[in-house]
């Protein structure tokens, strides 16, 4: 292989699609090649975050929320209904599918699995790739591969997740359920029902380096609520908490990582900050204008979680009861914004002055 292209993206990941899917229904026609190291592996989770009523992924929903539950230690449910918001729930898997799908009818674009990057010279006029398949040449380049250089060093506050998922024999019940994980450390568990599938998620906030994942979620909980035992799908990972700065723009080399910060719905957050930097991408594209790297999380939500992140730093316990408290005192639609990495000002100011952060 040896083509000159007129966009390069590295990683078939959420924001590698995103934009490949974006571009691909662009109608422009752009010669594209996306490269993945590996092979596009399925992504089964349920994506849940606070929905404006026109927000990018609104296609995507398979239902909507109006409360949520917290089941204390000793199994009672508290149920907390929101007040001014809705939470979305979106497939994952049905936004990677519909950008594969419009990356294969698009007869401009190619997608090369398995191939490897070997050297990448950024020149001034265009980018240079030496890959498993050949030399490339790419008058841009978007790498969405996660950054070494802002990787989870020791101190950090990490989250750790496993999940699992099936579909569901029966039932057309809307559910979340939240609960505590523990009171030394900081950790949640969700169940999230929706009328095909149920996701079971386990999630602990430690200092880097990690210790090992949370405890596979219990196969029992997913046949209680109608999942198919045969149909069981896992996933898990490590994620940073909070933000950090980094040089994202580097020419005609852009680095675009799908970064998800926040307590535990951020990748949701992300997914909707990526989609809408995805199509502002491919019109500049369009307009012969340069590329920019993706916008950071609101201040609001990176004041929220460097808080967080401080607290458990200090004192992982004491973090624990104060994730208790959110999850029973603090107003739903706070508690929704905060977990979700959407915290506002007020949310802020009032968790300051309640003791609750």
């Amino acid at each position: 292989m040896s083509e000159r292209f007129d966009l390069v993206i590295l990683g078939a990941g959420l924001s590698g699609l995103a934009l490949a899917g974006a571009v691909a229904r662009s109608g422009r026609r752009l010669r594209t090649l996306i490269i993945e190291p590996r092979r596009v592996a399925p992504n089964p989770r349920h994506w849940l975050f606070p929905a404006a009523p026109g927000h990018g992924l609104r296609r995507y929903e398979s239902s909507r929320l109006t409360g949520f539950e917290v089941e204390s230690p000793t199994g009672a449910v508290l149920h907390r209904p929101l007040n001014r918001m809705i939470l979305a729930r979106v497939s994952a898997q049905a936004v990677q599918d519909a950008a594969l799908d419009a990356i294969a009818a698009e007869p401009r674009m190619r997608l090369e699995e398995g191939a490897s990057v070997d050297q990448v010279q950024a020149k001034q006029t265009h980018v240079a790739l030496e890959t498993s398949e050949g030399q490339v040449r790419a008058s841009w380049l978007v790498d969405t591969r996660p950054l070494e250089d802002v990787g989870m060093p020791a101190g950090r506050v990490v989250q750790l997740s496993r999940l699992m998922t099936a579909p569901r024999e029966a039932g057309h019940e809307d559910r979340l359920c939240l609960k505590l994980m523990g009171s030394e450390t900081p950790g949640l568990e969700q169940l999230s029902l929706s009328p095909d599938r149920i996701v079971h998620e386990q999630a602990r906030f430690v200092l880097a380096p990690p210790p090992d994942l949370p405890p596979q979620p219990n196969p029992e909980t997913m046949l209680q609520w109608g999942g198919r035992p045969e149909a069981v799908r896992h996933a898990q990972g490590v994620w940073p908490l909070s933000y950090r700065a980094s040089n994202r723009q580097r020419g005609r080399v852009v680095l675009a990582p799908a970064d998800a910060y926040g307590l535990r719905f951020a990748p949701g957050m992300a997914a909707l900050r990526l989609h809408d930097w995805a199509h502002a991408q491919a019109r500049r594209l369009s307009y012969g204008l340069s590329l920019c790297a993706p916008p950071p999380p609101p201040l609001s939500a990176r004041l929220s979680t460097a808080r967080i992140e401080m607290m458990i730093r200090r004192d992982p316990r004491q973090a624990a009861a104060r994730l208790r408290a959110l999850l029973y005192d603090a107003p739903a639609d706070g508690v929704m914004r905060t977990l979700s990495g959407a915290a506002r000002w007020t949310d802020l100011v009032r968790a300051w002055r309640s003791g609750t952060w």
